[in-house]
């Protein structure tokens, strides 16, 4: 692959109108165990142009979902509209990327790319220079003979939404789409959804397990548990003041502080949820202002990860323990910290979200 591409910032132009409005999907099927429900009456809407992550744990039913939205399978109930009206079966609107891309063995990339273009209404005279043409906007410059199951990932992943965009998409579902590409790649990768969304006027629906790439491709993220949907709200709605513990986990690293701690720290008898990183160490004898927490331990371990290091802590209240991560920016404020040690720790009290 050539070019480099700037990552795309999400376009803030305002929206009316939903592109794709899913209501009450549901989907359940029979098992040695009985009915098992996978997607439990779910509902969304999602505007032209947007990116919006499903965020879930393994067997959520996102996959489902998608496979629902797409037309692969039939739901038990619910509706499915794209601009209002119902989206018959059949239709290319709606593309489907799965997991692993769905490429045979011996498709070339000309193969695949020819059979999108005749889909999505091209004839055979000028079939070459349109291929030309679309492997330009995906910044494909290798063999278009070369089979597409043996390119990187990376590059399957590209050949797999062109596929889709020039067959007639205007939806396009990606079913966890980096978990293929190789690590040191998905940075890049996600910046080339986010560029072929735009070079193709797309709208995504993303599923994925993965809390930073769900945060950093969507303007909405879909909490997804046991098939149905927990929250729904932009990246730091759903991170910041998570709905449920359950939301608050899948959101990333938290701490959850239970009935017995949060008594003493915050004089409310329920489960609060804190983020690592709001969390400061500092001087002991520091008073603390009416808005912050104040809490006093002992630090268990300390572990240096490049950018960051993690500290965990045993908590005088109740023996809570809880881990603060910190920036390795060498700041004045960085107070050090090593195992044993007794440290006082604030936080805002702002960023303490209370669950009932």
């Amino acid at each position: 692959m050539a070019g480099t591409r700037l990552s795309y910032v999400h376009s803030l132009r305002p929206r009316t109108t939903a592109l794709l409005t899913v209501t009450g999907l549901r989907k359940s099927y029979r098992s040695r165990a009985g009915q098992a429900t996978a997607v439990d009456s779910i509902s969304l809407a999602v505007e032209a142009g947007q990116v919006l992550s499903l965020l879930g744990p393994a067997r959520a039913g996102k996959s489902v979902a998608l496979s629902l939205i797409a037309g692969r399978e039939r739901p038990d109930a619910g509706r499915i509209q794209l601009s209002g009206h119902d989206v018959p079966r059949g239709r290319h609107d709606i593309g489907h990327v799965a997991t692993g891309f769905g490429f045979t063995a011996r498709q070339s990339v000309r193969e695949v790319m020819t059979a999108a273009l005749r889909t999505g209404g091209s004839g055979r005279r000028g079939l070459d220079d349109e291929l030309a043409t679309v492997l330009a906007r995906l910044t494909f410059d290798g063999d278009p003979d070369a089979r597409v199951a043996e390119l990187p990932a990376r590059e399957q992943l590209l050949v797999a939404i062109g596929r889709e965009a020039v067959a007639g998409a205007r939806v396009l579902l990606l079913d966890e789409p980096l978990e293929p590409v190789e690590r040191p790649l998905r940075d890049q990768a996600q910046d080339d959804i986010l560029a072929l969304r735009q070079e193709f006027g797309l709208t995504l629906v993303i599923a994925t397990r993965n809390p930073r790439q769900a945060m950093n491709l969507s303007e909405r993220v879909a909490v997804m548990i046991n098939g149905r949907l927990e929250q729904t709200g932009a990246p730091i709605e759903v991170y910041e003041r998570p709905a449920t513990e359950e939301v608050a986990a899948l959101g990333g690293a938290v701490n959850l502080l239970g009935p017995a701690a949060s008594v003493q720290l915050l004089n409310q008898t329920a489960t609060f949820s804190v983020r690592p990183e709001k969390i400061r160490i500092v001087e002991t004898g520091y008073e603390a202002a009416p808005d912050e927490v104040l809490a006093i331990g002992t630090v268990l371990t300390v572990v240096y990860g490049g950018a960051t290091t993690r500290i965990t802590i045993q908590l005088d209240a109740d023996a809570a323990v809880i881990r603060v991560l910190r920036m390795n920016s060498a700041a004045p404020e960085d107070l050090p910290a090593s195992p044993g040690q007794r440290v006082t720790l604030i936080w805002p009290r702002r960023d303490a979200t209370r669950f009932v």
